[in-house]
């Protein structure tokens, strides 16, 4: 009996970093191969297809580097804005891949084309939105609360891009700013 020579976490995350760098379109099955030193026959009977991989590599980035994220927006000391900022920023840590959310970046280029990945796209925003939900409602927001929560998910979602582009003291300012917009807005109705 032949054992496997390899570890399938390991093989994941390089495939997050091939995936998030080239795209997965950019990204070739032989470029795997040659990444992970695993050949082609034992990454078809893992995984089936280049799509398993990445499908794969999904769960592996949603459990390992989202759940610690997530968990900041369940354990707040009920300064909302600090909570936020510190969801936000995040996605810069040193201990990730790439800065930003592997999710945006695999759903931008494929969620139009390929419905497993709009699924897990749209699952996992609906957490995040949910999540942002709750601790809207733990700070106080009684009013309109989805509607917040809808705006600073779609902070989250161009954030996640502007990431890429822009210097970390950039993307903070950035994110400063559009969380203080949408919660001004919702100081201004309670006002009235």
């Amino acid at each position: 009996m032949r054992y496997k020579e390899y570890n399938r976490n390991a093989i994941l995350e390089k495939a997050i970093l091939l995936f998030w760098q080239k795209g997965f379109n950019g990204c070739s099955i032989n470029e795997i191969v040659e990444a992970t030193g695993v050949n082609r026959f034992s990454l078809y009977h893992e995984f089936g297809s280049k799509e398993g991989i990445l499908y794969a590599s999904l769960e592996l980035y949603r459990e390992r580097y989202s759940k610690n994220k997530f968990d900041l927006l369940k354990n707040t000391d009920g300064e909302i804005h600090k909570t936020l900022m510190q969801f936000y920023t995040a996605f810069l840590e040193d201990n990730q891949p790439m800065a930003g959310c592997y999710f945006i970046h695999v759903g931008t280029e494929l969620a139009d084309t390929d419905e497993n990945i709009r699924e897990s796209l749209n699952s996992y925003l609906d957490e995040i939105l949910s999540l942002i939900q709750g601790l809207l409602i733990r700070s106080g927001i009684e009013k309109n609360v989805g509607f917040y929560a809808k705006h600073l998910l779609g902070l989250f979602c161009t954030v996640m891009s502007f990431c890429l582009i822009q210097s970390p003291a950039e993307y903070r300012e950035y994110v400063a700013n559009g969380i203080n917009i949408i919660l001004s807005s919702y100081a201004k109705i309670v006002e009235q």
